[in-house]
């Protein structure tokens, strides 16, 4: 497995919400216990927008980044996915959600997969 390939799976990844953000808003709330009502709804499918274009710059990652394709790894494939595991713990603790495996799960090991394969000797 490449650096490039764990991009390519961290973008279908955030295009699979994108996706289940417009389709199967039912199945996003249901993980963490959410309420759907029709704002969570027009919520998600504005947060989908986002998602899609980090799907965009994940896929589009190894030809933009070039030789600098593990520093960027490091910041979005590392950073950016504790950031958003931090979140979801946050939540969790605080009570607002229940554990979603769905999100913190993949996550995780998308956080484990870029640490292994930045920190990679050349």
């Amino acid at each position: 497995m490449t650096l490039t390939n764990i991009f390519k799976a961290q973008a279908i990844f955030a295009w699979l919400w994108a996706v289940m953000f417009w389709f199967a808003p039912a199945m996003v709330a249901q993980g963490p216990g959410w309420e759907l009502t029709a704002e969570s709804v027009a919520f998600g499918q504005i947060v989908s927008v986002p998602m899609t274009v980090l799907g965009v710059i994940m896929w589009m990652a190894p030809t933009w980044a070039a030789d600098n394709l593990k520093k960027f790894g490091m910041l979005i494939g590392v950073y950016a996915n504790a950031g958003f595991a931090a979140v979801q713990l946050f939540h969790v603790s605080t009570g607002v959600s229940k554990f979603d495996p769905l999100g913190m799960i993949p996550t995780v090991i998308f956080i484990a997969l870029f640490l292994w394969k930045c920190r990679a000797s050349d």
